[in-house]
């Protein structure tokens, strides 16, 4: 540690209190002696993963602790350390000062420079604060709320204020900060560090117009955001991701009288959307605690650790229309049937799960069905599958073909059994018929399968004009999507589908001749939307890094 103190009087930090040094924020954890040094050091937690040298120790002494190991350091009071200033002098600094900076790069965070062309310009014409309705402060030093009457004089119109990875620590600064800006809707808070509140404040003045709060990867509990939810009674919108979350608020003697049930999230009278992305939740009856929630239509749990999704409780989310479960470990096909008996649901996201990757049947069985077309035939409800439309024609194809995939599969089974495993067995066979296993049948279900596969050849170049690398012949459904297609380049081609670029030639229909080429861009699309042909083939154009 380096012990040159700074000839200037020391600043009054504080523990909590956010920091800049050579433009990477962190988090005053300590402040105090470290022997066998002399003077004061502070012990800062860095948001930047890379910025530190340990967790908070020193000689075998832990003097603070760290969110993520290796994120804290040690450095001595001085001239070099940001403390941040007010919104105002920060919103005035921005957009107005035409001649602080002039020419200089603006700081984008991640040690990442831009020259803005024209920046000028866009200050000159933003001079009139008071009339602007959405303001960017992201990655800036703002610290403090200035005056109420200042703050209403400069910007009194703001409905869409984003604060994100700033100097601000303290909730009351927020508060501080929205209470002159009675049009505020949207409030951005993702990558601050603030320190926990212990009661329940009386915010209400300050956040009663708030329809959306985003506040991703601020490592708050969600005792927090309890405390804070009485405050926001509009609130619509909830963006709470990457938290590393595993459960919704400590249970401990909290579960319901005589029940054994978790106690349900209260309050959110007017929540509909809430995303808890990124998080570590394991445990489907966290998820549950949401039901009550009168208004909830769109629930987002993916990148989470879910290996099982339990069922819906009686008048539990009766508005969900949607969620989103991708990037989880659901590898059973019960936990799609579970999915299905969410009877309000309309869209469901379960992409890059493992049961998405299998299929039903044996290799070379006539009677194999990918994953797209098992998930519809389980889910009776929905019309959006990984953001795919799933068209009529698209539904009874994927239930004759589940039908006919459960009497082959099942024959012998006792009828319990059947319907233990495929629960809509029977309504299908109410809605098409018993399906007809003979040998004449089973040679026509053949060719219909073989009349839906598309044969490709997936050509792998380095580059458009250059020879072919690799390749590989696929038989394809054309429901398939072009982020499955890309999963399985990644798999037999072995390149990340980061690095890929996909696309083939057809003949222009207006000039004889000549080629167009077709770019398969859009990840959510099915091969057939591209009009992709039998044995036709197609470029994995491999970008590099």
């Amino acid at each position: 540690m380096n012990e040159t103190i700074d000839s200037q009087p020391l600043p009054a930090y504080q523990v909590g209190q956010r920091i800049e040094i050579d433009r990477s924020r962190g988090t005053i954890r300590f402040l105090g002696l470290v022997p066998p040094t002399t003077g004061e050091w502070i012990g800062v937690e860095w948001d930047d993963k890379e910025r530190g040298k340990h967790s908070g120790e020193h000689q075998g002494t832990q003097y603070f602790t760290c969110q993520f190991p290796g994120t804290g350091s040690f450095t001595r009071p001085s001239k070099k350390i940001e403390t941040g200033t007010s919104l105002v002098e920060i919103l005035k600094e921005r957009y107005i000062d035409l001649d602080k900076g002039n020419g200089a790069p603006i700081y984008l965070g991640n040690n990442v420079e831009v020259e803005v062309v024209g920046f000028e310009l866009i200050k000159e014409r933003q001079r009139n604060l008071h009339l602007m309705t959405a303001v960017g402060l992201a990655n800036t030093n703002v610290a403090t709320a200035a005056g109420y009457e200042e703050t209403q004089e400069t910007c009194p119109n703001i409905e869409d204020l984003d604060l994100s990875s700033t100097l601000v620590s303290t909730w009351q600064t927020i508060a501080d900060i929205s209470l002159p800006l009675k049009k505020l809707k949207i409030l951005r808070l993702s990558r601050n560090r603030f320190m926990p509140l212990t009661l329940q404040p009386d915010f209400s003045e300050s956040f009663r117009g708030l329809r959306c709060l985003s506040m991703n990867r601020v490592f708050l509990k969600w005792e927090q955001i309890e405390l804070l939810e009485p405050s926001m009674p509009n609130l619509e919108i909830l963006q709470f991701g990457f938290n590393q979350l595993t459960n919704l608020g400590s249970v401990e003697n909290a579960m319901e009288e005589d029940s054994g049930v978790l106690p349900k999230v209260k309050g959110f009278e007017n929540l509909q959307m809430m995303h808890l992305e990124g998080n570590l939740f394991e445990d489907w009856s966290q998820i549950q605690r949401l039901s009550k929630l009168p208004k909830l239509t769109l629930l987002d749990v993916s990148e989470n650790k879910f290996r099982q999704v339990g069922p819906p409780e009686l008048s539990g989310f009766e508005k969900l229309d949607t969620i989103r479960i991708n990037d989880n470990l659901l590898d059973n096909w019960s936990d799609v049937v579970q999915l299905g008996l969410y009877g309000s649901l309309r869209a469901v996201w379960i992409g890059n799960n493992p049961v998405m990757r299998l299929s039903e049947g044996q290799s070379g069985d006539t009677n194999v069905i990918d994953a797209r077309t098992a998930t519809i035939a389980r889910m009776s409800q929905i019309d959006s599958l990984n953001g795919s439309d799933i068209a009529k024609k698209e539904r009874i194809d994927a239930e004759l073909y589940y039908l006919k995939h459960v009497v082959l599969s099942t024959e012998g089974m006792e009828a319990l059994a059947v319907n233990q495993l495929h629960p809509r067995f029977e309504q299908l066979c109410q809605i098409h018929g018993r399906p007809d296993i003979s040998a004449e049948s089973r040679k026509a279900t053949s060719e219909i399968l073989k009349d839906r596969l598309i044969a490709i050849t997936l050509v792998h170049k380095t580059r458009p004009s250059g020879p072919p690398k690799n390749s590989i012949q696929k038989n394809v459904l054309g429901t398939m999507t072009i982020k499955n297609l890309k999963n399985l380049v990644q798999r037999t081609l072995k390149v990340p589908v980061r690095r890929q670029e996909l696309y083939f030639l057809v003949n222009d229909p207006d000039y004889a001749d000549k080629m167009v080429t077709v770019r398969m861009e859009d990840d959510l699309r099915q091969i057939s939307f591209y009009e992709v042909m039998d044995n036709q083939e197609v470029t994995v154009l491999d970008k590099g890094t």
